[in-house]
């Protein structure tokens, strides 16, 4: 009993793995003579040939229809785009070519609005007559810095 059903089972995968390889050699064969009868054609001398014009209008249909689907993609992306900057609330306005640029630009810090700096304000002690000692107790600064500006200011 358990030697039939063994029989049976192995029968049957045996049987659709027979099927699955006749269908995949069925399917091969159709293509590989679809292939053959496609080159056939093309060199056969009383084939039909496309000309020079077919191949033009051909290609000018083809150029066509993807023109078509780049504006249609183009219109879909944009329309995704607005629909994104209604979504964040924001208004964007196209700045003329000036404009962007004039944006762009920072504008110089005035010098007049911030403090001098220790190494101004050590030029302008030294000028004044203060000695190294002095300026360096009154910036809280070592004296082999304020000596180091002064040397450097000399040369």
């Amino acid at each position: 009993m358990l030697l039939d059903a063994s029989y049976a089972i192995w029968g049957g995968a045996f049987a659709t793995l027979l099927t699955l390889m006749t269908g995949v050699f069925v399917v091969r064969g159709v293509n590989h003579a679809k292939q053959i009868f496609k080159v056939y054609q093309e060199f056969s001398p009383d084939g039909p040939q496309p000309t020079i014009v077919q191949r033009d209008i051909e290609n000018r249909a083809l150029m066509f229809l993807m023109s078509q689907k780049t504006d249609s993609m183009l219109a879909a992306l944009s329309k995704t785009i607005e629909q994104e900057r209604q979504k964040l609330g924001v208004v964007v306005r196209n700045p003329s070519m000036t404009e962007g640029i004039d944006a762009c630009e920072e504008p110089m810090p005035d010098i007049s609005d911030r403090p001098p700096t220790d190494y101004e304000q050590i030029l302008q002690m030294a000028q004044n007559g203060m000695n190294t000692s002095t300026i360096a107790g009154r910036l809280r600064l070592s004296e082999a810095e304020v000596s180091l500006v002064m040397r450097l200011n000399a040369a």
